[in-house]
């Protein structure tokens, strides 16, 4: 009967034991599936400043899809706005007397719209150039 009683023991004790460690690894796996899908949610891009023909700065940056690009800039580079339209980006200006104002490009072609109204894909290429606007 004593032996009957340990090996009891025992098989529950093993049962329990297997049941805990099933249940680790299910949040284990699903630790994973929710970085693996936080991750696949960021994109990155490389955004380049110009003034005028002389590079001010470039850098890669990641940002979540769906973010605008004024979102994505304001981000990563310190940024001021006048009624939608960025007026400063790292202390670098636009000279309305000079008409020097602030454009982009995504991949080489020119802005349609907005930054507030324009999202990127992953690996775009940006460059912001400070220059006369004619």
């Amino acid at each position: 009967m004593k032996k009957f009683a340990t090996l009891l023991t025992v098989f529950i004790g093993l049962f329990i034991m297997t049941g805990c460690q099933s249940n680790q690894n299910d949040q284990a796996s699903s630790k994973a599936s929710t970085q693996a899908t936080s991750e696949v949610a960021k994109s990155s891009a490389s955004i380049k400043l110009m003034d005028s023909d002389k590079e001010i700065t470039s850098k890669k940056v990641t940002y979540q899809s769906g973010d605008s690009l004024l979102e994505i800039l304001k981000a990563n580079f310190e940024v001021k706005e006048k009624d939608g339209f960025i007026t400063s980006i790292d202390g670098h200006a636009q000279d309305e007397s000079q008409k020097k104002y602030w454009t982009f490009t995504i991949n080489g072609k020119m802005g349609e719209k907005g930054a507030s109204e324009t999202t990127l894909a992953n690996n775009d290429q940006v460059v912001f150039n400070l220059g006369v606007f004619k």
